[in-house]
């Protein structure tokens, strides 16, 4: 692990991708449309009906970048509603797709269960599987993760920043280079960029109505 290369990476993340800034700074009732949204993916690891939602709210949310309208339904990172080269496997259930690498990391901490993820190294193609928990990546030598500039177009989040964070097998990753980190330095990124997204679903399961 290499501290600096951490702090580092999550300062730039937060940079590409103020998520918890812009929620933070939304109306209530944007928020609590968000929270509906991600808990729905986290409960059944699926898109939910956007036709349920505050419509007004759910605009908002996407005009923030908060979610995402994508080919089979509503994203919301980390959770892909498009089929991509990313999934994760929680708890020997079904894969779910995640945005991109990083997003895939903070999958297992989000469901609190052991999860396996699956991807294919983005420079040679080789496949890279991966055991994750509730706390930390299983420690691993062979899998990094590529942390490309963020595209300058107008495109969502989706696709300008998680388009271009992948993950690579050791043989195609310069140890030395900026844009690569080990796949232990990635998900303590991971798990700080969304430790929001974990204590706001810790906070809504111990709310009275849910008690």
């Amino acid at each position: 692990m290499r501290p600096a290369h951490v702090t580092a990476a999550l300062g730039r993340l937060r940079g590409d991708f103020p998520l918890e800034q812009r929620l933070r700074d939304a109306p209530e009732a944007v928020r609590a449309a968000y929270l509906e949204v991600l808990e729905h993916w986290h409960q059944r690891g699926r898109p939910p009906e956007a036709r349920e939602l505050d419509i007004r709210a759910l605009e908002r949310l996407a005009a923030l970048d908060a979610v995402a309208h994508q080919a089979q339904g509503l994203g919301c990172y980390p959770y892909s509603a498009a089929p991509g080269s990313i999934t994760v496997s929680v708890a020997d259930g079904s894969p779910v797709a995640a945005m991109c690498a990083v997003d895939a990391l903070a999958i297992p901490m989000l469901s609190g269960a052991h999860s396996r993820i699956e991807a294919a190294c983005s420079h040679c193609g080789a496949a890279l599987s991966l055991e994750s928990g509730p706390t930390a990546v299983a420690d691993t030598a062979s899998v990094w993760v590529h942390y490309r500039p963020r595209r300058t177009d107008n495109t969502p989040c989706c696709i300008s920043l998680c388009e271009g964070i992948t993950f690579v097998c050791a043989r195609c990753a310069p140890a030395e280079h900026a844009d690569y980190l080990r796949v232990d330095e990635a998900d303590r990124v991971a798990r700080q960029f969304f430790a929001f997204q974990r204590a706001w679903l810790d906070a809504d399961a111990h709310s009275p109505g849910n008690d």
